[in-house]
């Protein structure tokens, strides 16, 4: 397999592979928007201060929230974790429900305040917009799809997707930290974060979607796994971050995962949810596991400010040219022999491939993955489909296809909770 030793030739294998990944198309999201809503001269005004919003009545409060959520979300999105904590820890906890209750879309995206809190808010959250959805469902099914019946079908599918995974959301099965469509960001929480001894951020990489929140198989079982089965004396908390658009299976070398700028540009929005987690949950060692593409997510992030105590390289591109590792982070890698990334991964010329490979970090330590791997052999396309299945097993959350990462990664996160308690 890595026989085809010429950059040219490999980013060209690269692309083969991903063409030849088996599953189905994840649905795109649709945008759903409110009505028209009564905006008050309050709504009207702009900008608006986090100061001023517990002084708001809850007529004006609705009205914030009934304006599409602009407002609001530029609000969040402008204020700094720092400045969001001060401004929560400040507000009375009778103020702090009518919050959460009157305007959800800030508290549930408002980085650096209590975990909890937006979790529930964006439970709140999730059935305002269940009713959205129901309403252009209901709107869907009146109108006529003779004009362009495969949008229709596929806006049907992706609402009705959505709709299962925000009904759970609805009724407590899953904590949403975050859930910002119009970033094309998903951040979900699994464990008690008054529990929580270590921080483990999960990072998808390519063809990574809203979506694939709410399929049956779900971006978020690796994180499940090391909550579930944690060390008993250091109970982890675990976030799955979809910080931004992730690079999708493409033919065209431009628009596929080997555009490094695709990931690269997600690593600040990575670097901000970071911080407010960090401000959120001060002192506790952090752990990012990052997949394929989503390493250079993590590896862009740093270079936004991020710290993190460790980082695991899984199946993973590395960094663009330029990237050094940070004093005092632990990094580990692990890649099967045959993964796929091997084609591309140490390769870059300008915006295309990964100039530094995941093994070639400085001081990083390499992890055998610990698969059983069939000697080389076949044709070129049985070849390729190896290696993408060696791949995608290093972010499964079964332990029969990845359990000896699985336990080296709870070991660690054991081992960095051990330390912080000293």
């Amino acid at each position: 397999m890595r026989a085809i030793a010429h950059p040219t030739a490999a980013l060209a294998a690269a692309v083969m592979a991903f063409a030849l990944m088996d599953a189905a198309p994840l649905a795109a999201q649709a945008s759903i928007t409110p009505g028209p809503a009564r905006v008050s001269a309050v709504a009207a005004a702009a900008p608006i201060a986090l100061d001023d919003i517990a002084a708001l009545s809850a007529t004006d409060l609705r009205s914030l929230e009934g304006d599409a959520g602009g407002a609001l979300r530029s609000l969040a999105d402008d204020t700094s974790p720092a400045e969001a904590a001060r401004w929560w820890a400040d507000t009375d906890v009778a103020a702090r429900g009518a919050l959460i209750d009157e305007v959800p879309d800030l508290i549930g995206r408002l980085d650096g305040i209590d975990a909890a809190d937006r979790v529930a808010a964006n439970r709140i959250g999730a059935r305002d917009r269940l009713r959205r959805i129901d309403r252009r469902l209901a709107a869907l099914a009146e109108s006529d799809p003779a004009s362009d019946p495969a949008a229709h079908s596929a806006e049907r599918d992706a609402l009705h997707l959505e709709r299962d995974y925000l009904s759970r959301v609805a009724r407590g099965l899953v904590q949403l930290y975050l859930y910002a469509p119009d970033r094309g960001a998903l951040v979900e929480m699994a464990g008690d974060p008054s529990a929580a001894t270590s921080i483990l951020f999960v990072v998808p990489g390519t063809n990574a979607s809203l979506a694939s929140f709410m399929v049956d198989d779900p971006v978020t079982s690796f994180a499940d796994w090391q909550v579930a089965n944690a060390d008993a004396a250091a109970p982890v908390l675990a976030f799955t971050v979809l910080a931004a658009p992730m690079p999708q299976i493409s033919m065209n070398l431009a628009g596929g995962p080997q555009n490094n700028t695709i990931a690269t540009a997600a690593g600040a929005d990575y670097a901000r949810i970071v911080r407010g987690i960090d401000v959120a949950f001060p002192g506790l060692p952090t752990l990012s596991y990052e997949h394929s593409a989503g390493s250079a997510v993590g590896s862009a992030a740093e270079m936004d400010g991020a710290r993190f105590d460790a980082r695991f390289l899984a199946a993973g591109v590395g960094a663009t040219d330029g990237y050094t590792p940070i004093a005092g982070t632990s990094y580990y890698a692990a890649q099967a022999k045959e993964d796929v990334n091997r084609y591309y991964a140490g390769f870059q010329v300008g915006d295309i491939g990964y100039g530094i490979g995941p093994e070639e970090f400085p001081g990083i330590t390499i992890v055998d993955p610990g698969f059983r791997e069939p000697a080389g052999g076949g044709t070129v396309t049985a070849m390729l489909a190896q290696g993408l299945d060696l791949h995608n097993r290093l972010f499964s959350g079964d332990g029969t296809a990845n359990g000896t990462v699985l336990k080296d990664v709870r070991l660690l996160l054991a081992s960095l909770a051990h330390e912080s308690s000293g």
